[in-house]
């Protein structure tokens, strides 16, 4: 059973005494952008092809209704006729993707989708292009052209909610006269959801339609609640045969971030933050504001940064229903210079970011964007939080608490950041403290629960109750979790939570803050680390006795996710926080770096039995395909793959991310271990430690990775000869080839007192290229064994053994890949 997850949390309040503005008017080219419909403007299609990357538009016959022109600009337009959309990847895992996404069958190619109608939103050169494929004809808006276009609106308002003008403006108003921006393609076709196909210079991040996309600019997105997502994601095929990709071109640098939250008595959010950054492109007009659409906007206002009495001036925004395509924006009347600091202060309120679970029991939402900001996970910057909540409740943030006061009914406390953080959460609620500091690392562990019992042990415990009836006074006679003490279990996650201190400091190097505060929250199966602050899913703290009564789950399963979350959070202090993911397809570093800590842990606490059938249970959740699930794990993506991997077809898929990307490490380790040592991990450690030191506090990719276990490699990792480890990451990271291992090898009595081992190994069901080293043991009982040699392989063979080695005593027998040291097939 999988029980997994991460994310985030915090809120703000309007500057005590700060000068209310009056709002301004709207942005006027944003207002006409908005309000543009057909005009009457249309020319006549017959066999019209438009190209854009990957994207093969043929428009058989029809008519395409330019968009009322906006700045001087026509940038849209509508077609009604016969037309049609092929899509063909540029790359093997991109149609890999495509197909599982879309239920192509081995034998898929591309994508083929037809329609009646398509919507295009440029701010390239589609209109002039268009023009010369026939004269343009004028008269009165053709009613299904305007038809068409309002339902693609209720479709992006709806279905996308995303609000496509926004980044439509940024090229009108960031770079006037740009005649290569973005460009996209609304449709609802005949075989598949409403999508969406986009070709963005300035990175699929841009488009807003998920978080951490990077800079790839060619994206297929579909709109369904069952199928849809990120169909197709990559760089353009020039780029892809170039081997040389565009880096994402971002807008901003966000310096620091002082977010001021009240939280009102019914869990309601005011807040008010303020930004610090310097703009990275001349020109920036249109800024998006990443920010959850229940705030909603009240004042916007902006200053020059580094004035020490700021003057501030208003700013538009833009921010449509919290229920649509209520992405937020603000448009500077005049562009900031470039690289000079610009204050921008945001006022906002809304629900939906607080949820009251009973007796001070709150589930935190909105965790990426409970307050404004330019880029979750991707910008880090330092915090200032201030937080005034009601008195007898408490906030557990971020940072390190440097302030509490009374205030009236309301408590205030204000927490620093020291380092700059990719984000910012927190947890709220009453709550109970321990704490004790650990020597070796120096940091403080501090474990806070809660006393009350939330609503849903209540309802839990009527539904059990009301299963064995009732006596003859109407009170239930069945069993019921009772009185749910979590303060009892806090002792067992401040062990742990020591224990990873300790492992993953000497493991991986020390942490910038000095302090760690693991939290229960009140949903049942979700964990999540901020930086310095970890939620732990409420089953945690229950009884197995009682979480068996919950789920109506026994086994090793619920007991393992139980054992192993606290690893596995805590070490995303590590790989998250001190080492963030630079996009989706290196997400690994921070989800399958903290599986294998987790099982670092385990092995340390328990021993290598247990470390062992750590990963045994992992390559069953990489390799076997279980109900739901149209193929195994494996099979639906590399690890590179990220998020992704999780479609309609593939549910078990994300897993890859955690126990694939684990079990990279741990071949990793396996290949540096030198038994011989008094540290057998030395060499392990010495890379890991390299690679906090030179990537903390930065956004890596694996390629940088990559890079860092080059330094540290082995004579027996340089498989190639060329000092690389293309081989590894090509096939582990980047690929999905697993190989099956067969062996005869016995061991005798051999000359000298020494022993002889003899036999064949073979590998198989692996390309011709694939390559491996596998490790031979010899076994002298089932608690005792040794490595004794490393065989490499390339493709699919057999390969002989007959070598003669001196041993303490005899062995038993002779095996191979004892430790699971490369993933393979039974």
């Amino acid at each position: 059973m999988k029980l997994r997850t991460c994310t985030l949390f915090v809120l703000a309040l309007a500057l005590a005494g700060a000068a209310i503005h009056a709002s301004p008017a709207p942005d006027p080219t944003y207002t006409e952008l908005r309000k543009a419909r057909p005009d009457g403007r249309k020319v006549p299609v017959q066999g019209l092809t438009l190209e854009r990357d990957v994207f093969r538009f043929q428009f058989a016959s029809g008519a395409i209704h330019f968009l009322a022109p906006v700045a001087g600009r026509t940038v849209g337009a509508v077609f009604v006729g016969k037309g049609s959309l092929k899509l063909a990847p540029a790359t093997p895992a991109e149609l890999r993707q495509l197909a599982l996404a879309s239920g192509g069958d081995r034998s898929f190619e591309s994508l083929t989708e037809e329609f009646d109608e398509l919507v295009l939103l440029f701010a390239d050169d589609t209109a002039e292009e268009i023009q010369l494929h026939a004269p343009v004809q004028t008269g009165a808006p053709d009613p299904k052209a305007v038809q068409a276009f309002e339902a693609h609106l209720k479709r992006q308002r709806k279905d996308f909610r995303t609000n496509f003008h926004i980044r439509v403006l940024q090229d009108l108003l960031n770079t006037p006269g740009l005649m290569s921006g973005v460009f996209m393609a609304s449709m609802d076709g005949r075989k598949h959801p409403p999508a969406l196909a986009a070709v963005d210079p300035y990175g699929a991040e841009a488009l807003r339609l998920a978080i951490r996309l990077g800079g790839e600019d060619t994206v297929f997105f579909v709109a369904d609640q069952n199928r849809g997502g990120v169909w197709y994601l990559c760089d353009q095929k020039g780029e892809v045969e170039r081997k040389r990709s565009t880096p994402e071109k971002r807008l901003t640098d966000a310096l620091d971030y002082k977010v001021e939250t009240s939280v009102a008595k019914d869990a309601d959010v005011d807040g008010t933050t303020t930004i610090r950054f310097q703009p990275l492109v001349a020109g920036l007009r249109v800024l998006p504001i990443h920010l959850l659409p229940k705030l909603r906007l009240a004042e916007a206002v902006y200053a020059p940064g580094d004035a020490a009495e700021p003057a501030w001036k208003p700013v538009p925004f833009i921010q449509e229903d919290d229920e649509e395509d209520g992405d937020a924006a603000v448009v500077f009347p005049e562009a900031p210079a470039k690289g000079a600091a610009v204050l921008l202060r945001l006022t906002y309120k809304g629900d939906e970011v607080l949820e009251d679970a009973g007796e001070k029991n709150f589930v935190v939402g909105a965790r990426e964007s409970w307050y404004p900001n330019l880029g979750v996970f991707s910008d880090p910057a330092t915090f200032e939080l201030t937080y005034r909540i009601p008195e007898g409740n408490q906030i557990i943030s971020v940072g390190r608490q440097v302030e509490t006061r009374t205030e009236g009914k309301q408590a205030v406390s204000i927490w620093k950041s020291d380092i700059p953080l990719q984000v910012a959460g927190f947890n709220y609620g009453k709550f109970e403290k321990l704490e004790r500091t650990d020597e070796t690392s120096g940091i403080q562990v501090e474990v806070y629960t809660n006393p009350g019992t939330p609503d849903i042990v209540r309802e839990i415990n009527s539904i059990l109750g009301a299963g064995g009836g009732l006596d003859e006074d109407g009170i239930s006679m069945g069993p019921t979790l009772g009185t749910v003490n979590t303060a009892r279990l806090a002792e067992s996650a401040l062990v742990d939570g020591i224990n990873s201190a300790r492992i993953f400091t000497t493991y991986f190097g020390p942490l910038p803050q000095r302090h760690v505060a693991i939290t229960q929250q009140s949903q049942w199966a979700f964990g999540q680390s901020w930086p310095s602050l970890i939620f732990m899913p409420y089953l945690s703290f229950l009884t197995g006795t009682q979480r068996s009564q919950v789920l109506g789950i026994r086994g090793p399963g619920l007991t393992d996710f139980v054992d192993q979350v606290g690893y596995h959070e805590f070490a995303h202090q590590w790989w998250g926080h001190l080492v963030g993911a630079a996009t989706f397809r290196d997400q690994w570093i921070e989800e399958g770096f903290s599986e294998f800590s987790a099982a670092l842990a385990v092995q340390l606490a328990k021993g290598w039995p247990e470390y062992d059938r750590f990963w045994r249970e992992r390559r069953k959740d990489i390799l076997e395909k279980t109900p739901g699930n149209a193929v195994a794990p494996n099979d639906a993506g590399p690890i590179v793959q990220g998020w992704r991997l999780y479609t309609q077809r593939s549910p078990s898929g994300y897993g890859i991310v955690y126990s694939k990307g684990g079990y990279v490490i741990h071949m990793l380790r396996m290949m540096m271990w030198d038994g011989s040592s008094q540290t057998p991990d030395a060499r392990f450690m010495a890379m890991m430690q390299d690679f906090t030191k030179t990537h903390g506090g930065k956004l890596a990719t694996t390629a940088e990775f990559q890079r860092v276990v080059e330094k540290h490699m082995t004579p027996n990792m340089n498989a190639t000869g060329d000092g690389k480890m293309d081989w590894f990451f090509n096939q582990w990271v980047r690929g999905t080839e697993v190989p099956r291992y067969k062996h005869d090898l016995k061991v005798e009595a051999g000359e000298g007192g020494k022993y002889r081992i003899r036999g064949t190994i073979t590998q198989e069901e692996v390309s011709k290229d694939f390559r491996a080293v596998v490790p031979i043991y010899v076994e002298f009982s089932k608690t005792e064994s040794a490595r004794v040699g490393m065989l490499p392989f390339i493709g699919e063979a057999t390969v002989p053994v007959d070598v003669q080695i001196a041993l303490p005593k005899k062995p038993k027998r002779a095996l191979i890949n004892a430790r699971g040291e490369v993933l393979a097939r039974e």
